[in-house]
Parts: structure tokens; C-alpha cells; sequence
């Protein structure tokens, strides 16, 4: 029996009359899609964000808090999602997160000051956690070794078409119709993709754990993933890693419209560019699956390290513009997809059946992290681009500096035998 088949007689208890298959490319699509709640929540508004702020008469740090709120409940999302998937199963919960996160966009669009939108965008955030925690929990469900490695690389590279498309789509419904209309663009994403999950996605997990909710058996679950070493390093390094890259994030509209005076329009397509870059690098990861996994992260952590040394000292001698940041940023980009699907394998292969928790825990520790150094970028701000290139170095140096200082302590790669559903699994299924 395939690693990946589903009993079939469970298919038509699930009753998912048009399923797609997990082999198949259109899964690959699925799962990205559902990865893209987040990225496509931050980006289509960045472009909107001074505009934003002058119509609601927010300050720049209020303003900037509609990117760090929606990171905060992203985290606290993960972490109540990750249990829930384990007790639930993986699509009731994404079913449930499709719902918040809808109804959070809708009042997002119809948020009468800057505190009512933050608010909503804390409740979207939640929302939204719930993909990207139960996508890689399925792909763990389904796949282990280098299969699985290879499949979070491949929907991290299809997810980045979010990125990709949604600043210019952004700036595009925002100055055809103002930034609310994005907002209800979002609700109108979510219900769509709430459809597809009900016509098309199939339960992955075998067992549910009934006590997954339960305090004691959270605190257990939770504690033995920060006890193992290499959950714990990975953790850590993923979200320092993930706290450069979002300091670009939430700094570069500020940089390349207010400082260096770019159009909605040329802004988004140079951010396209740069999520380009993140979608050629987990390209790479997953076509050099021969290459370990430490091999790669540490190349990744080194790039994104140069990287953003240069773009620090192109602003101190006064040389930035856009065209001199953008090789530099897209390598840094390239350096987050080249190490990015080998952390989040890393944290998962040792816990394969408590997988939804390890994925909330790595990717809440992602969230905070982005949410602090999108604080830590409108504190710094001064009206030049140091704050955003000075916050990537600092977590960029973290990052690769935790990443040497535990990776020599890490057991070799494991659990690269194929993972067989047992026969009685429907019978297991609860």
C-alpha cells in the first residue's frame, strides 16, 4: 500500500466527492493555497499601509501594529490549532480557521478606526494560523525522510505566489477602490478556499488523540517537543531566521515608498521579485534532496547573514536605492526558501505523531519573532533605512550564530523509511 493512499472506505465516510489525491501536483496546489492565508493577509496591505494611516489618523507605530497584531494572534492561532488538528482532525480545524479568519476580514473592511482594525487583524491573524500548522502536519501525516522534505519545499515554493502577486494585487483593488476593498478581497479568499476543503481534502491523520486538549496532556506534548534537542534548535533558529526576513517585510514599504518614493505599483513589483527569490530557493531545496539538511540551512544562514551586512553598509555610506538593494535583498530572500523547508523538517521528523503540535510550536515561535522585529523596525525608524536593514542583520546574526553554536550537537538525519498507513486504519480512525 502507498505511503500516501487513503482507505478508501474512509474517503466515502468522509464523504469528499471530488478528492484530490496526495501524489497528484493539484494537492501540492491545496496545501500552498492554504499556506497562503498569512503572507496573503500581510502583503496585499503593505502597499496600503501609509494610506492606512492618513485616512484613519494613525501615527507610523500604530500603523505598523496592523502587521505585528496580525503576527501576534498568528502565534497564539498555532498554538491553539496544533492541539486542535491532533484531537480534531486536520480538516474540521482548517475548516474552523477559514471561518475566524473570514469573519475577521469582514470586519476589517468595516473598521471604523485604527484600534477596531487592529483588533480584527489579531482575530484574522488567529484565523490564518491554522494553515500553515496543519499543512505541514499533513504533509507529516503522509510522507517522512526526503519525500517529506521535498513536499514542504515544493509547497513553500507555490506559496510564494502569494507573496509574489499580492502587493501589486493589493495596490491595484486599493487605488481602484480603496484599502477596505482588500480586506473584503481576503473574506471573499477565505470562503473560497473554505469550499475547496469541503469538496476536495481528505482526513490525512490516522489516530486521533482524544487527550490532545486536555492541560496535562498539552503541557506533556509541548514539553517533550522543546525537550528533544533538534525540535528545540530548529525552533529557535527557524524563528530568528523568520524575524530577519519579516523586518524586510514590514520595513520595506516605509524604505521604497516614503524614503525612496516608489509608486504602489513598482513597490509590488519589486516585492514580487524578492518573494521570487524565496520561491527559486525552496525550488533548490527541493531538487537537492541529496544534500543534508544541515549542509543547506547552514548555507542559507551564511547568505542571509552577507546579505544583510551589505544592505547595512550600503545605508551607512549613503549608497542605497533601489537599484543597489535589490540584488542584495533577493539573495536574502533566496537564503530564507534555501534554509526554510529543511528547519521546518527538522523540527517535525523526530515527533511524527504529535506532529500538529510541533508545527504550532515552530510556527508560533515564527509569528512572535516577526512580531517583534516588525516592533523593533517602527522603533528604530527615523525616516531612513537603517531600521530595516539594521533588524535583519541582528537576527540574521542570531540566527546563524545559534544555528553553529547547536547544530554539531544534532543527531544525523533519521526516520528516512517509508511510512505505511497500518491495514486496520480505518478502524483505528475515530
Amino acid at each position: 500500500m502507498p505511503s500516501s493512499a487513503v482507505d478508501e472506505k474512509k474517503r466515502v465516510l468522509l464523504n469528499v466527492p471530488y478528492k484530490i489525491h496526495s501524489e497528484s501536483k493539484l494537492f501540492i496546489v491545496l496545501l500552498a493555497a492554504v499556506v497562503m492565508l498569512p503572507s496573503l493577509s500581510i502583503d496585499s496591505c503593505l502597499a496600503s499601509l501609509p494610506n492606512i494611516g492618513f485616512l484613519l489618523h494613525a501615527q507610523p507605530a500604530a500603523t505598523a501594529s496592523i502587521l505585528s497584531l496580525f503576527m501576534a494572534g498568528f502565534a497564539v492561532g498555532q498554538i491553539i490549532f496544533g492541539p486542535l488538528c491532533d484531537r480534531l482532525g486536520r480538516r474540521p480545524a482548517l475548516l474552523i480557521g477559514c471561518v475566524v479568519f473570514t469573519i475577521a476580514a469582514f470586519g476589517c473592511a468595516i473598521a471604523p478606526s485604527i484600534l477596531i482594525l487592529v483588533f480584527c487583524r489579531f482575530l484574522q491573524g488567529i484565523g490564518a494560523a491554522a494553515g500553515p500548522v496543519i499543512s505541514f502536519a499533513i504533509v507529516r501525516d503522509l510522507f517522512v525522510g526526503a519525500e517529506a522534505r521535498k513536499r514542504f519545499a515544493y509547497v513553500g515554493a507555490v506559496a510564494m505566489m502569494a507573496p509574489i502577486v499580492a502587493p501589486t494585487l493589493g495596490g491595484f483593488i486599493s487605488s481602484r477602490a480603496g484599502w477596505r476593498a482588500v480586506f473584503y478581497f481576503l473574506a471573499a479568499g477565505g470562503i473560497l478556499l473554505g469550499l475547496v476543503i469541503v469538496l476536495s481534502l481528505e482526513e490525512s491523520i490516522v489516530r486521533r488523540d482524544k487527550q490532545a486538549l486536555f492541560l496535562s496532556n498539552l503541557r506533556k506534548n509541548y514539553w517533550r517537543v522543546i525537550s528533544d534537542q533538534a525540535c528545540r534548535t530548529y525552533v529557535i533558529v527557524g524563528g530568528l531566521s523568520f524575524g530577519g526576513l519579516f523586518a524586510y517585510v514590514s520595513g520595506s514599504a516605509f524604505v521604497f515608498i516614503e524614503i525612496f518614493k516608489l509608486d504602489q505599483r513598482m513597490f509590488g513589483t519589486l516585492f514580487a521579485l524578492n518573494a521570487l527569490g524565496i520561491a527559486l530557493g525552496a525550488l533548490t531545496t527541493g531538487r537537492l534532496t541529496g544534500i543534508s539538511a544541515k549542509r543547506m540551512i547552514s548555507a542559507g544562514l551564511a547568505l542571509g547573514l552577507s546579505t544583510s551586512g551589505m544592505l547595512v553598509l550600503l545605508t551607512v555610506v549613503h549608497a542605497l536605492t533601489p537599484l543597489s538593494a535589490m540584488p542584495f535583498l533577493m539573495l536574502n530572500t533566496f537564503s530564507m526558501g534555501l534554509s526554510s523547508p529543511n528547519i521546518v523538517h527538522g523540527t517535525m521528523e523526530p515527533v511524527p505523531e504529535i506532529a500538529g503540535v510541533a508545527s504550532s510550536l515552530f510556527g508560533s515561535v515564527r509569528m512572535i519573532a516577526g512580531s517583534i522585529s516588525a516592533e523593533v523596525v517602527a522603533i528604530w525608524y527615523n525616516g531612513t533605512p537603517i531600521a530595516m536593514a539594521g533588524a535583519m542583520l541582528l537576527f540574521a546574526a542570531s540566527a546563524l550564530g545559534c544555528w553553529l553554536l547547536c547544530a554539531r550537537f544534532l543527531p544525523q538525519e533519521r526516520y528516512t523509511a517509508p511510512r505505511r498507513r497500518p491495514e486496520n486504519s480505518l478502524a483505528n480512525h475515530s
